[in-house]
């Protein structure tokens, strides 16, 4: 494959007529390049690697922004000038990679500030040099009538998910997902909050291009992008999204605003457009219903409105007789906060959230629906910054926000570049701009979400200036040109093999982690062993993540198996195994606490073999305790190991510890109560049990046998 690339190469270097026509074709290809890129990455989905949409959205980013670069790359070299289209955001790009940079390279956890935390993937320090790389290619490459066309383009592909996210609410695919997808829609981005984010940035450019045309009978461009905005609308009310409602809000203000401040002497050519989208709007609340408000058949079918009452209220453990969101982003906020104060200027490096949270996670959270979730984000994109890249980053972060928005007001309007009638896109841009600050306030961004970050103000910037044409110089390359342009082919193929091969290996990591989970580990293995071969400092593939078991797990189900035979020799070798595989998750990331706890569970598991290995349990649980003092479930295993290996003092105190972190602690209570039963402490016995019945679970008879003697 290397040597056909080569041969390639030298065909491309040695005929000259196929780099001249290359050189006069490099923008359009620029053009479709970036065509495909944002039509795709909403759309794209794979359920065969180990996270179904942000995982391949953030390769596809990876390989297309090489393919762009390289162009816009090649292009200089063959005309023999520097084409960089300077912009008021060039500085404030810079001082935010160079945080980014510093971050990284001071991280707790280099490969995750790399790539981003694995399962989430954007926010890495290759993506931010994606993002960068994308905004000026963008702006040095393209003019305004091609950047029009990309707007249809990433509103064609807008289309297609939001069709796709309003038959999902219709049950298109109701058996495909664990999610209630038909009570929340997340269409082809994966989550409904980030759904709704995406399309309501989008919004805004629907109401610009709508009434940049004629509302007549007859003008079919009118009624597409008013059909579009309602579409678009439409869904992002079956996402059920609070922060999406909060960023439509922002948006509506900012855009009718302007556009009615605007136009405060031409006032009447507004009346009708918003008569138009005010009733369609209406009609779709009453037909659909929203979070708050019920539809139409509910008003007339009371007995369907107690129907929709509990599906509306179904979807999420929030919602479910769950903690509040509010309350639980509170919780997260402070323990981000408190990451912020200890690592003040350059934080703990780029998304390594989910590790340092947990050393000061409020011990609050231990009482919340979800308090034994991992959380990687700090559901707030500014005090994630803030936590993960110190003061320095945050304020980069906030710097290269404030130049957007000024690049964004100061942009001249399309009227002057003759592709329409007047309207104030720019005003559109802003308010997609500010949608995206307002959602990221109680969230964060994902890949769809980044691209409108990074190219809202980029293609503000094609209009902010006229595009310079540049003569095509049709001279024969020379030789250093060619050597350049060798050069360059030579890196798109390593980065692109890179890509590739990071991508296969979880490819493979999740076929075995599948296989793992059907109990056929002996194929797991030779799927997991290959993903490591390709990609042998990924520690997610020794040890696995939440559901999707890593190759030491295979082996430790193997041991198991092995000596239930009376294999002794091949339980051996596959406890050996078990153990230095984990071992090597922990040794690749010691900051991650996930890794340890899947340690702890291995050495449980293998202790059925060989009790000892309950003392290497225990002390993996107390270097876990040591980088979560507030986890409570930490100690509650803490205390059982203890217990298990006849230290019982050190048992109650972890158990007590466990109790005091979660009140409502329901098996650290029995757990507890036993274990001061045996040691004949039966008052303190007597109060947990009361406890129990009292606050916990009054009813539950057989988990408190045993204890009945102590009433």
């Amino acid at each position: 494959m290397a040597g056909n690339f080569l041969m390639y190469g030298v065909f491309l270097i040695k005929n000259t007529c196929v780099t001249i026509l290359f050189v006069k074709t490099s923008q359009k290809i620029i053009f479709w390049l970036f065509g495909i890129l944002l039509f795709l990455v909403p759309l794209i989905l794979w359920p065969f690697t180990s996270e179904v949409f942000e995982f391949n959205k953030m390769v596809l980013v990876y390989i297309f922004t090489t393919l762009i670069t390289a162009t816009w790359i090649i292009r200089m070299i063959y005309e023999k000038k520097l084409i960089f289209r300077r912009t008021i955001l060039d500085i404030p790009l810079l001082v935010f990679f160079g945080s980014q940079l510093i971050s990284t390279l001071l991280s707790i956890d280099l490969l995750t500030s790399w790539l981003g935390y694995y399962s989430r993937f954007n926010g890495g320090l290759a993506s931010t040099i994606c993002y960068v790389l994308l905004y000026w290619a963008f702006v040095s490459n393209l003019d305004s009538k091609r950047t029009l066309k990309l707007v249809y383009i990433t509103l064609s592909s807008a289309a297609l998910v939001s069709i796709y996210g309003v038959l999902e609410h219709f049950g298109i695919d109701k058996h495909i997902w664990v999610q209630d997808v038909q009570s929340r829609v997340f269409s082809t981005l994966g989550q409904p909050n980030w759904l709704a984010a995406w399309l309501i940035a989008l919004m805004p450019v629907t109401w610009s291009l709508t009434l940049s045309t004629k509302f007549k009978t007859k003008d079919y461009k009118f009624w597409i992008y008013f059909s579009l905005s309602i579409l678009l609308f439409w869904t992002m009310i079956f996402t059920k999204s609070r922060s999406g409602y909060l960023g439509l809000a922002a948006a509506f203000v900012v855009f009718w605003g302007l556009t009615v401040w605007q136009k405060r002497h031409e006032i009447k050519t507004l009346i009708l457009p918003v008569i138009v989208f005010g009733i369609s709007v209406l009609a779709i609340c009453l037909i659909s219903g929203t979070e708050w408000t019920p539809s139409i058949n509910s008003l007339i079918d009371k007995s369907a409105n107690k129907q929709i009452a509990v599906t509306q209220t179904g979807g999420t453990s929030l919602e479910t007789g769950g903690t509040e969101s509010s309350t639980i982003r509170r919780i997260v906020w402070t323990g981000a906060i408190q990451v912020w104060l200890h690592y003040p200027v350059f934080g703990t490096g780029v998304e390594t959230f989910a590790y340092s949270y947990y050393l000061y996670r409020p011990a609050e959270h231990n009482v919340t629906s979800e308090w034994d979730f991992i959380y990687n984000k700090a559901h707030n994109e500014y005090l994630n910054f803030a936590a993960n890249t110190g003061t320095v980053g945050l304020l980069a972060y906030l710097a290269l926000i404030g130049f957007t928005i000024y690049q964004l007001i100061k942009s001249n309007n399309l009227e002057n570049s003759g592709l329409f009638e007047p309207l104030n896109f720019r005003f559109a841009l802003l308010a997609g701009y500010v949608s995206i600050l307002v959602t990221n306030f109680f969230g964060f961004s994902v890949v769809p979400i980044q691209l409108e970050f990074f190219l809202f103000p980029a293609i503000a910037a094609i209009f902010t200036i006229p595009s310079a044409e540049y003569k095509v110089q049709h001279n024969k390359p020379g030789s250093s040109q060619k050597i350049y342009v060798f050069l360059t082919l030579f890196t798109v193929f390593y980065v692109l093999l890179a890509a590739g091969r990071y991508w296969y290996a979880d490819y493979l990591y999740a076929t075995g982690a599948a296989y793992n989970s059907i109990n056929r580990q002996d194929i797991a293995i030779k799927y997991l062993s290959q993903a490591i071969n390709i990609e042998p400092g990924q520690p997610v593939f020794y040890a696995g993540s939440g559901t999707q078991q890593g190759i030491a797990v295979s082996y430790a189900n193997l041991a198991l198996a092995s000596n239930q035979q009376k294999l002794t020799d091949q339980a051996t070798q596959f406890t050996n195994l078990a153990i230095a595989e984990v071992d090597k998750a922990v040794a690749l990331s010691p900051a991650n606490l996930n890794y340890k706890r899947i340690q702890f569970g291995i050495f449980i598991m293998l202790s059925t073999i060989n009790p000892n290995y309950l003392i290497n349990a225990r002390d993996t649980l107390v270097a876990a305790v040591a980088q979560a003092p507030t986890d409570a479930k930490l100690y509650y295993n803490l205390g059982l190991a203890y217990a298990r290996i006849g230290q019982v003092n050190e048992a109650l105190t972890a158990l007590k510890k466990a109790v005091y972190l979660k009140a409502n602690y329901k098996d650290a209570r029995l757990a507890y109560a036993y274990l001061l039963v045996n040691q004949k402490q039966f008052q303190e016995a007597r109060d947990q049990y009361n406890y129990i019945l009292k606050n916990i679970d009054p009813i539950d008879s057989n988990s408190i046998q045993g204890l009945e003697s102590i009433k």
